[in-house]
């Protein structure tokens, strides 16, 4: 007897593994040592509970299902329930179930082998987090060599129109349209040349991951201005109404005007866009500015469209992403927006709204603040 008592010492008490017995009903007729240590609980604590009061509330049903679908044809299930042990953190145990049958193949009990697998999972999902890094880190190398490429073959072509520009501005001071709206018109088109070539470089720059931070304030507000300016005839052509609000005695907040020109035309043709498919009597995009404590800006983007799914709130930042259908967009808005926000030490959000449609919320530190 003694002799027998060893062995299953050694075979079911000594071990690592979780070993517990219950009846059809849920009643635990057995429990190992290792068992007990993991729940925290004494050997005749877990005898008088169920089995399915170990289990996580939100996972209960679909597990408990699982263990009495086993058969014949079907002996052995393997779950992973959760569990929040007494020290507050999550665990996660791997049992594996079998069912032991009488003569006509009905079950008597059952019987679990466990082991906490709560490292693995951790592991698991800090390589799931580090793949992920990795994946956005050649995205970004992508885009800077796509971004080098495309902003050096679209310098030559600025490049001829500048000089194009520039000698029919001569041409039309020494002839009759001298005092028409000829040369203004042309000075026009050289200043937007000039636009395009600053915005191409400033991305290039960001595109290299420069972390040389410009000491360069800007006004958010008058920068929102001449975004709009810009764009307005776009918005009036899709029937879009505008509802802008800027808060009087704004704090500067630290960038260049270009760029924060820039991230508002990312972000309200990112909303024009998804107000394309919106069936609403009065499409709206509302464009607030305020000022925030601890020394914060916040702009904040919104339309009344349809929204997006919640599930995409971060990956819609990614470069290449986008839901729009295919060839109509490279799916690099929101992405330089992001790259925009966090050169100027900001953050950057996306949620639906309560009444329908999305909203961008961007936050910037204002210029000097230090954050103490």
């Amino acid at each position: 007897m003694t002799r027998t008592n060893s062995i299953y010492r050694a075979v079911v008490e000594e071990q690592t593994e979780f070993i517990r017995r219950f009846r059809p009903d849920g009643k635990l007729t057995f429990v190992n040592s290792a068992l007990c240590r993991f729940y925290g609980k004494e050997p005749e604590e877990l005898l008088a509970s169920n089995f399915k009061d170990l289990l996580d509330s939100e996972e209960r049903d679909s597990i408990v299902h699982l263990v009495y679908s086993i058969s014949p044809e079907n002996p052995e299930i393997v779950t992973e329930p959760r569990y929040r042990g007494i020290d507050g953190r999550m665990h996660f145990v791997q049992y594996v179930t079998k069912g032991i049958f009488d003569e006509h193949g009905r079950v008597v009990e059952y019987q679990s082998v466990g082991r906490d697998v709560t490292a693995q999972r951790e592991a698991e999902a800090t390589l799931a987090e580090a793949r992920i890094a990795m994946a956005q880190a050649s995205k970004v190398t992508t885009l800077a060599v796509i971004g080098g490429g495309i902003a050096h073959e679209i310098n030559q072509p600025l490049n001829a129109i500048r000089i194009l520009t520039a000698s029919a501005q001569l041409l039309a001071e020494r002839s009759e349209f001298a005092e028409s709206e000829l040369p203004r018109m042309l000075g026009d088109i050289a200043s937007q040349v000039d636009r395009i070539d600053s915005i191409v470089n400033h991305l290039r720059e960001h595109l290299r991951q420069s972390q040389n931070t410009t000491s360069e304030s800007c006004d958010l507000g008058n920068a929102v201005h001449s975004a709009l300016s810009l764009i307005n005839a776009q918005i009036n052509a899709r029937g879009i109404a505008l509802d802008v609000n800027i808060s009087s005695n704004l704090p500067f907040v630290t960038g260049t005007a270009i760029r924060f020109e820039e991230l508002v035309t990312n972000l309200v043709a990112n909303a024009m866009q998804a107000l394309d498919g919106a069936d609403c009597d009065q499409k709206i995009i509302q464009i607030d500015v305020t000022s925030r404590e601890a020394g914060l800006v916040e702009l904040t983007v919104s339309d009344n469209g349809v929204g997006f799914d919640e599930g995409l709130a971060e990956k819609m930042f990614e470069p290449f992403f986008s839901t729009k259908s295919s060839g109509t967009s490279m799916g690099l808005g929101l992405s330089i927006v992001r790259i925009i926000v966090q050169a100027a030490g900001g953050s950057i959000t996306a949620s639906n709204r309560p009444e329908g449609g999305a909203l961008i919320k961007v936050t910037l530190p204002s210029a000097g603040w230090s954050g103490a």
